[in-house]
């Protein structure tokens, strides 16, 4: 039996060894987020290139995918892969919530001047 590191050179070579994916509307996938071995009612829809990289993440960071021999060992490699899941959930939060500071930014306006007229006008002129 090969060790985590040897797997995980061995999961990166046949990486590079494989033809790119290619992004399609359709292509969405029923994702096991804590692992179909280990509690396969909870299922995210994905799209297969993301479900390749969250794949490829949760083996890194040691989540087996095989039926574990015991109850224990099958709630140590659903939390292994909950925590990769969490870790991307919180990467896409982080670059929504940048957008919305660069939209944000976008939308103010840098003359108050119009605020003023505006609010003159609803108040028949009077300042």
């Amino acid at each position: 039996m090969i060790g985590r590191t040897a797997r995980t050179v061995l999961r990166n070579s046949r990486q590079r060894a494989r033809p790119p994916r290619k992004v399609c509307p359709y292509c969405i996938e029923g994702d096991h987020i804590a692992g179909e071995n280990q509690i396969p009612h909870i299922v995210v829809d994905a799209c297969q290139p993301h479900h390749a990289v969250l794949t490829e993440d949760r083996l890194a960071a040691g989540a087996e995918m095989e039926k574990q021999p015991s109850p224990i060992k099958s709630v140590e490699m659903a939390l292994r892969s909950l925590a990769v899941t969490g870790r991307a959930n919180a990467a896409a939060i982080e670059k929504l919530s940048k957008g919305l500071e660069f939209c944000a930014d976008k939308l103010k306006v840098p003359d108050s001047g119009r605020r003023r007229k505006a609010k003159n006008k609803k108040n028949g002129g009077q300042a």
